[in-house]
């Protein structure tokens, strides 16, 4: 199935960036050369986050694990083309799993672990998924059973650990009657559907094919150089694009050991750091600021020493800690900006030498109207578009909306009704929301804003209309709208600002509840409220959510 242009189809096949291998052939081909090769380790804390010991598997008993999991999916009717949702943590039965369903030719669509039956039942709504997987318990608590009756009644329902609701299939310790039936696969199908945090409150859904994948892992893993047999160390969900394409398929070209860890939690990653041999790993700029502040720990040191280069992005980093990585450790950092519908820059040290450079600027590679030979990371091409004229921006200094293009750009947003082009350009290009700067010396850029209203919490991104539909049902209230203020440590956080019926009031701990009650997601809650008499208005009456934030900023700037 080609859900691409023939153009685009012949000239990313012409350049290498597409071809004929699929991540399930990949992966067959790793096992096939290095068997008794450590692949997969679980976290130590992994009894605490699911149940079970720690799980240590070469590649041979990765390959008999998939096979195991593929037969018994086929065996509950899952095959091409169906559409399988999961929520699962970071442990090896989801790599495990996240395989199993590509190798039989059913599209993978992870969704984060933090949503809960609100979210998880807008998603159902948006693509039809055939089933589900998921975990009886999480962290202790009953996590399927809240979420069992989200979904609509058609879907089917798979498991893995103990206290699973009655109807769901058990999979973790079954066993297949049969080796799994063989599959026809091709690398222009679906892979997988990724979720979006979206800007109108319902996420949505990006489809990437096997060669979407592929061309988006292959840049980051040439400029960050990692040598075969690296070990990487994933301390994020694996539930984007970007965190599949960073982390999960780096790991799969440099066929070493995938270290799981998330939820995050700083002791355990710093004990995983000094325990195993680590060669990369990718971290939020809090944390690298933490790292650089523990440096002189005698056991962390040589850990620090050990890592062949640090990955980052999901928020402004410290430029100073981009230099003392390099100076103290020769250990490069190199800074990411991507999105799922396909943006990739990466500012290495082979393009952004300087290291207080890579933390703010990325390399203009990639824009047509600069050097056409050059491509982004992913192997695509930009413009640089002005959001209200239209015109093309060219000079250093300019200021625009970067439209995309390139091999690992989606087709278009997925839903029941198929593939939906119409945010495209007529001329194929993406207009992404994102607005760039071209940096006064003309070869680099540096990410100026989101066009769009999206509260970026910790890397997770929440979309205001969403919760503004959700907190207008607050008992008392008159009209809400939520903004972002800036945290130090989260980067952003939400806040509520409500106007109240007469002789009404309202406190935060009840918007907790609130939310709590309407099963959203916590890194969504309001954690600051504030008590208006109306909220501001542009001339046009509409929400004006630029002044809230403005006031919070100007709030912030007082008490600072």
């Amino acid at each position: 199935m080609n859900l691409f242009s023939t153009d685009d189809h012949a000239r990313y096949r012409a350049e290498g960036q597409w071809g004929e291998l699929t991540l399930p052939e990949m992966f067959a081909a790793t096992c096939a050369r290095v068997p008794d090769r450590l692949g997969l380790v679980d976290a130590p804390n992994r009894a605490e986050i699911f149940e079970g010991a720690p799980r240590r598997l070469t590649y041979a008993q990765m390959r008999a694990e998939v096979d195991r999991y593929a037969a018994i999916l086929q065996a509950q009717g899952i095959g091409p083309g169906a559409l399988v949702a999961t929520q699962l943590p970071n442990i090896s039965e989801m790599i495990l799993i996240y395989l199993a369903v590509s190798q039989i030719g059913a599209v993978l669509s992870p969704v984060s672990l933090a949503y809960r039956s609100a979210e998880l039942h807008d998603l159902s709504q948006v693509a039809a998924f055939d089933a589900y997987i998921s975990v009886g318990r999480f962290k202790g608590q009953d996590y399927f059973a809240e979420r069992n009756d989200a979904l609509p009644d058609s879907v089917q329902r798979l498991g893995i650990g103990d206290g699973l609701p009655a109807g769901v299939t058990r999979i973790d310790t079954a066993a297949p009657g049969k080796p799994p039936a063989p599959v026809a696969l091709d690398a222009d199908d679906i892979f997988a559907v990724f979720w979006t945090s979206g800007t109108e409150g319902v996420p949505k859904a990006v489809p990437k094919t096997h060669n979407n994948m592929m061309s988006s892992s292959l840049g980051a893993w040439r400029l960050l150089n990692l040598p075969d047999g690296t070990n990487i160390l994933g301390p994020f969900p694996f539930v984007n694009a970007a965190a599949m394409g960073g982390l999960l398929m780096c790991w799969m070209r440099t066929a070493g050991a995938l270290i799981l860890h998330h939820p995050f939690d700083v002791a355990v990653f710093l004990e995983q750091l000094k325990s195993e041999e680590i060669g990369y790993t990718m971290v939020a700029p809090t944390i690298l600021t933490y790292l650089r502040d523990q440096a002189r720990d005698p056991d962390l040191h040589p850990a620090l020493h050990r890592l062949m280069s640090i990955g980052t992005g999901s928020a402004p980093p410290d430029p100073e800690v981009f230099l003392f990585f390099e100076e103290t450790f020769a250990t490069p950092v190199v800074n990411f900006f991507g999105s799922n519908e396909g943006a990739q820059m990466c500012s290495s040290c082979e393009r952004v030498p300087n290291p207080r450079h890579r933390a703010s600027y990325f390399p203009r590679d990639g824009d047509e109207n600069w050097d056409p030979a050059l491509r982004t990371a992913n192997g695509g091409t930009f413009r640089l578009v002005d959001p209200t004229t239209g015109d093309l921006i060219t000079e250093p200094g300019g200021l625009g909306e970067m439209h995309l293009h390139g091999p690992a750009l989606m087709p278009g947003y997925y839903s029941r009704q198929g593939i939906d082009r119409s945010k495209f350009t007529e001329d194929g290009y993406f207009p992404s929301g994102d607005l760039f700067q071209i940096s006064d010396c003309g070869t680099l850029i540096r990410f100026h804003a989101r066009s769009r209203e999206l509260i970026v919490r910790g890397g997770m991104k929440i979309a205001p209309v969403e919760l503004d539909n959700v907190l207008s049902a607050l008992p008392g209230v008159r009209e809400v709208a939520v903004a972002a203020y800036a945290d130090p440590h989260m980067g952003e956080k939400v806040c509520l600002f409500a106007v109240m019926e007469p002789g009404r009031g309202l406190d935060l701990p009840t918007v907790t509840a609130f939310c709590d009650d309407a099963g959203l997601a916590k890194f969504k809650w309001p954690e600051r409220l504030e008590l208006f008499d109306a909220l501001p208005r542009t001339p046009l009456a509409k929400l004006d959510r630029k002044a809230l934030a403005g006031w919070l900023a100007q709030q912030g700037a007082q008490n600072a």
